[in-house]
């Protein structure tokens, strides 16, 4: 019993914690985002919404997130469905090769399309053929589906594992139902909740995309909301452009918890509600058929389009030495590279991995300590408000925290570390959450009523099973840190830009060979990430195998 009142003040202290960081990261900066627009007066609001292009930027923004939705959504689920055949050839590649455009970051695979399929570009240069709509609103939907996809594709994956009912699939043939109806009738309904949440997260992703229309639109005239805001904050120098700005930003705010409050209020119950059918997809070795070939082919021909030539493109254009010379081995060189090995680069690389570490290794114990927290009764209250500052657009954040604390560390890597903690604690707390489910709390209780204390008890019955959960957050964390470009673009100062933010930047000076070699070494950043995978993997490995031998190894009774 006195381990128990020693122990209770933990509880609360930890809760209080995190309500004081999720305030100081987003509460009181979104509070002062009202409130200067307030101080601006409904005038101001009226004069903005009034103002020319912002019309044409809300509808473009609005359309462009409709589209997107409705193209990515079905084609992220054809591809999940067509990987579930089980006489697909190379199954397991294609599985793992649909996610790559997650992988790549999406200004690199903006401006790599543009060095792909433009004028004097890669397949001009070999092919004499050229897109001529890659610059403008056409090109910017079609990147932006390529990186959505795979997300759908996930997300319907996930579903078919937990929800598809392969039995009722082959009740329905076997009663003479056709493929297409067996699966109009019985897969796509028990589907229904995973389509819908990644129709929505493909929705509010879009609205805050900012490096593609950035990229691909501009040039071209496209305007969005989030590259008028960053035209106000980065460009403008005027009064009014900041409020402007303001004004934009709480309108993101706004239709973001239009979308999403509802949406959320519906979907969570039924993707909690999940299925004990075995995971869908049957037999996982079948008879190769001219339908699998198809699908294998297909698929293998997207990804060439999608990825494989607008890198080609992108190493091609990084090695070529002068723009307009074809990419031939005779031209190539290494000065793109060596012009941009910088010691602006050089810093702006050591902002990024610094940022990135740093945000990744305390979001790690942040995700951990919500994930702890939402098991107890009321708390579940706090992961849900982690998991909403993700939805929060990127643009939004980087002005709230701008005027919150602007003041004292504008322009320092202080501020943007600030933005990338309340932008991506969600990230690093979902795969800790989940992983703390599959935990069993009798192993815990064990440890403490043996005598073990609270912290010990948690690294050696917690931490360990923990171990592949808490690097697979760190490592997205830091992935997405690493190549994040919304907010650094807005938050930066002379001595605190990041890699993207100098990518960026020279994209917009018209430096072709320069900006390809900084995207390629933004890509190449990607490389260390496979050996931490690979540890991932064989921490679950070792863990699994450690719990079948024990489970293997218990009495009869007491299995």
């Amino acid at each position: 019993m006195a381990r128990r009142v020693r122990g209770a003040p933990v509880e609360p202290l930890a809760a209080g914690v995190v309500l004081l960081l999720a305030a100081a990261l987003v509460g009181l900066p979104i509070a002062r985002l009202v409130q200067t627009a307030a101080e601006a007066g409904a005038g101001a609001a009226v004069r903005t919404l009034s103002a020319p292009g912002i019309g044409t930027a809300l509808r473009n923004t609005l359309v462009l997130a409709v589209v997107v939705t409705v193209v990515a959504v079905p084609a992220g689920a054809a591809m999940a469905l067509c990987l579930r055949r089980a006489d697909v050839p190379c199954r397991g590649f294609l599985r793992v090769a649909v996610l790559l455009p997650v992988l790549v970051p999406p200004f690199v695979l903006g401006y790599s399309w543009t060095q792909a399929y433009g004028r004097a570009g890669f397949t001009d240069a070999v092919l004499d053929i050229h897109w001529p709509g890659v610059l403008g609103p056409l090109g910017v939907v079609v990147v932006l589906v390529a990186n959505a996809a795979p997300i759908a594709y996930l997300l319907t994956a996930v579903g078919l594992a937990t929800r598809a009912e392969p039995d009722l699939e082959r009740a329905a043939r076997a009663s003479g139902a056709s493929s297409l109806a067996s699966l109009r009738t019985v897969t796509l309904p028990l589907l229904r909740p995973a389509l819908a949440a990644a129709g929505l997260l493909t929705f509010v992703a879009t609205l805050e995309s900012f490096a593609v229309p950035q990229v691909m639109g501009a040039p071209a005239g496209f305007t969005t909301i989030t590259t008028r805001i960053y035209s106000d904050l980065a460009l403008a120098s005027e009064p009014a452009a900041f409020v402007e700005a303001v004004t934009l930003a709480l309108g993101l705010v706004a239709l973001a918890a239009f979308v999403l409050t509802p949406a959320d209020l519906v979907l969570a119950p039924r993707l909690r509600a999940t299925r004990t059918a075995q995971a869908a997809g049957g037999t996982t070795v079948g008879p190769t058929t001219w339908a699998g070939r198809l699908v294998a082919a297909g698929l293998a021909g997207y990804l060439v389009l999608t990825v494989a030539l607008p890198l080609l493109a992108l190493v091609a254009a990084a090695l070529t030495r002068a723009v307009g010379l074809p990419p031939t081995p005779g031209n190539w060189s290494l000065d793109n590279f060596r012009e941009v090995l910088n010691p602006t680069m050089r810093a702006a690389l050591g902002h990024s991995l610094i940022l990135s570490a740093a945000a990744a290794t305390l979001l790690a114990g942040l995700g951990g300590l919500v994930a702890a927290i939402e098991r107890r009764p009321g708390g579940r209250g706090i992961g849900t408000l982690i998991t909403l500052t993700f939805a929060l657009p990127g643009s939004t954040l980087a002005v709230a925290l701008l005027i919150a604390y602007g003041r004292w560390i504008g322009g320092t890597l202080a501020l943007i570390l600030l933005a990338y903690l309340a932008k991506l604690w969600a990230l690093a707390h979902r795969p800790l959450a989940g992983a703390l489910d599959r935990l069993p709390p009798a192993e815990l209780q064990a440890a403490r009523a043996s005598g073990a204390a609270l912290a010990a008890a948690v690294r050696t019955v917690v931490l360990r099973p923990l171990a592949p959960a808490l690097l697979g957050a760190w490592l997205l964390v830091f992935l997405t840190a690493l190549h994040e470009v919304t907010m650094s673009s807005l938050l930066y100062g002379s001595r605190s830009q990041t890699l993207a933010v100098v990518v960026l930047n020279s994209q917009e000076l018209g430096q072709v060979g320069s900006t390809a070699a900084l995207a390629v070494i933004l890509t190449v950043l990607l490389l260390p990430a496979l050996p931490v995978w690979w540890l991932i993997r064989r921490l679950q490995v070792r863990h699994a195998a450690g719990v079948g031998s024990a489970v293997g190894s218990e009495p009869a009774g007491v299995r």
